[in-house]
């Protein structure tokens, strides 16, 4: 009787380690890609366009038939928060090399949005679907013009630039929304 109950005391403190069967794991606190964590946050939605709101338009000039001399005529350009931007983009080279696009991207982050652009091609317009992102025109060949329509993000600094392959580090700008 005495084997019997050391048995089943036995067989009792073993069960918890034998019960699921399965090894405890570490539990490790996640490790967080910044990027997917961030898509999540933003807000943004440059599909939401409140009919009621005031239109701010705006020409930005593209410039120049060569490397050197491409710019773009506005480095700087501020609306009001919780209006609506009407931006057209108007290409006034005749260099066919001179290919522009706008793209309003988060303050900072115009060396990977030109690196991840030139991955994204031509197909994309050299414009990279990123969180960094916000809206971009299509590619405005020289002599033509592009617009977009979106609404102003959250108050803040933003920035723009061409992200066609060679461009940005010399067609930027700070978007300002107050």
């Amino acid at each position: 009787m005495k084997n019997l109950i050391a048995i089943l005391l036995t067989l009792i403190g073993l069960y918890p380690l034998t019960s699921c069967n399965q090894p405890e794991q570490k539990k490790e606190a996640p490790v967080e890609n910044p990027s997917s964590s961030l898509m999540t946050e933003s807000t943004y939605d440059a599909s939401k366009i409140d009919p009621s709101a005031p239109v701010t338009e705006i020409n930005l000039l593209a410039k120049g038939n060569n490397m050197a001399e491409m710019k773009f005529n506005l480095t700087e350009i501020k609306v009001k928060s919780g209006c609506t931007v009407k931006l057209t983009l108007v290409n006034e080279a005749t260099d066919a090399s001179m290919q522009h696009n706008f793209v309003l991207i988060d303050l900072g982050a115009a060396d990977s949005v030109a690196a991840k652009g030139l991955k994204a091609g031509v197909a994309e317009n050299y414009v990279p679907k990123t969180k960094e992102v916000y809206v971009a025109t299509s590619i405005a060949p020289p002599g033509k013009s592009t617009t977009i329509t979106f609404p102003a993000p959250e108050k803040g600094t933003y920035e723009f630039i061409c992200s066609y392959p060679g461009h940005y580090s010399m067609m930027r700008g700070k978007f300002i929304v107050e």
